[in-house]
């Protein structure tokens, strides 16, 4: 049984999203800082190996708002009731990519005009999604563990 979540779980969501980006986003402009920063047009790595901008990172932060919407949509049966769990995540997934491709292009993250930024955008996306269904299946896994011994307890006792 799922315990109703409230505005403050979504915003943990949002805040826990936001971190990981930007911690995964700090390691990307040590490491490729200075080569992405020479991209013409470029204003995610504007700063090379300095960091990110305030304006980068409060554009981050609309994205995990996005996401967690997305999210709410997609997993939760307060408006879309009835839809198998592998179409929940492909709509997911569609979801936050054009969600991310629209901000590529309005605040101009990266040249869009270049294959090799979209190449790795979507390298980073699939790595970040597996590590994600990774622990996501692993905490499913763990809680109807825990499921399965607190009804062998009960029955147990009766």
């Amino acid at each position: 049984m799922e315990e109703k979540k409230t505005i403050l779980d979504y915003i943990g969501q949002i805040f826990m999203l936001f971190g990981l980006t930007i911690l995964i986003l700090n390691i990307f402009c040590m490491v490729f800082g200075e080569s992405a920063k020479e991209l013409s047009g470029s204003s995610m790595f504007s700063m090379g190996r300095e960091g990110l901008s305030v304006a980068t990172m409060m554009q981050f932060f609309s994205v995990m708002i996005w996401i967690t919407l997305a999210r709410f949509l997609f997993f939760t049966d307060t408006i879309i009731k009835n839809m198998r769990l592998v179409f929940r995540t492909v709509g997911m997934v569609i979801s936050v990519i054009i969600t991310i491709a629209i901000y590529v292009i309005l605040c101009n993250w990266f040249p869009i005009d270049q294959w090799q930024p979209w190449v790795m955008f979507f390298i980073c996306f699939a790595i970040s999604f597996c590590i994600s269904l990774t622990v996501t299946v692993l905490k499913e896994r763990t809680e109807n563990r825990k499921m399965e011994e607190a009804l062998a307890r009960l029955k147990e006792d009766k």
